[in-house]
């Protein structure tokens, strides 16, 4: 298959966001072993001519042209699109809405599909920030193996660690062996705490020990937290966003928070 990207901005040195949608259709095209190339104007051997965007499209000649098409949002550009895919041989929004939208005002719906602008992945996704502060104790009331097993039981991709107290260096090991983002401060730094707190987006107490004093320091902040229900937890009014009492509690509560942020 032989496809011409039309492309009216190509080759203007602005590289505006048509032009990388017409070199990004390029390269993906390419893997797929289509023989593709950009222009301004049709290839009339072409097999396909898509055309970036619709505006400068002349109806005259019908190449098996394919339109994309942006908002509609005057008179003249329904006028010319209309006109234009009597020829054309489909044109292509942006957006369900829009191709909803133009077949309410007469667009002929055989004439029209869309495809969402896709992510070029470029931009990195923002993990969410889990922060511990306590120390590990001999007794293991504090239940760090939680934390070992999240490491292996959620995404590195999606969830980044900040860590403050005592004794955490198995745990930090094992986050970082399985690809986790860590900061890691092995004691007690108050200044260090204080602008640690309100940098998370969530706070993490696996203890069943009456209470922890980073709770109240989270809730003050506006951080929202995860912690058991027991002790001054629980007489905090609303204080308890996320309560687990088991490691398999816990680990729903980290698969409601990648939903709830529409991750994974």
């Amino acid at each position: 298959m032989k496809v011409r990207l039309v492309c009216y901005e190509f080759g203007d040195g602005h590289n505006w966001i048509l032009e990388k949608f017409a070199r990004k259709m390029k390269e993906n095209l390419l893997s797929l072993d289509v023989n593709v190339d950009i222009a301004k104007e049709e290839d009339p051997t072409a097999d396909i001519n898509h055309h970036i965007i619709y505006l400068n499209y002349k109806p005259i000649n019908n190449h098996n042209d394919t339109l994309m098409i942006t908002h509609i949002d005057d008179y003249r550009k329904l006028v010319k699109i209309k006109q234009q895919l009597e020829v054309a041989s489909i044109g292509i929004c942006m957006s369900r809405d829009t191709m909803n939208k133009l077949v309410e005002l007469g667009v002929p719906s055989s004439r029209l599909t869309f495809v969402n602008p896709a992510h070029d992945g470029l931009i990195k996704q923002k993990k969410i920030i889990i922060g511990i502060t306590c120390r590990v104790q001999t007794d293991g009331r504090k239940r760090e193996k939680f934390l070992t097993n999240l490491s292996n039981d959620i995404d590195p991709n999606l969830f980044s660690f900040k860590i403050m107290g005592d004794n955490w260096e198995s745990q930090v090991n094992d986050l970082i062996k399985n690809g986790f983002e860590v900061e890691y401060t092995n004691t007690f730094n108050y200044q260090q705490y204080i602008e640690l707190i309100p940098s998370l987006d969530y706070y993490l107490y696996f203890g069943q020990d009456e209470g922890q004093m980073g709770f109240i320091d989270a809730l003050y902040a506006g951080v929202p937290t995860i912690v058991t229900p027991q002790g001054y937890h629980l007489d905090a009014p609303n204080g308890i966003v996320h309560p687990f009492e088991s490691y398999q509690d816990l680990l729903a509560v980290f698969i409601e928070i990648r939903l709830k942020h529409g991750i994974g």
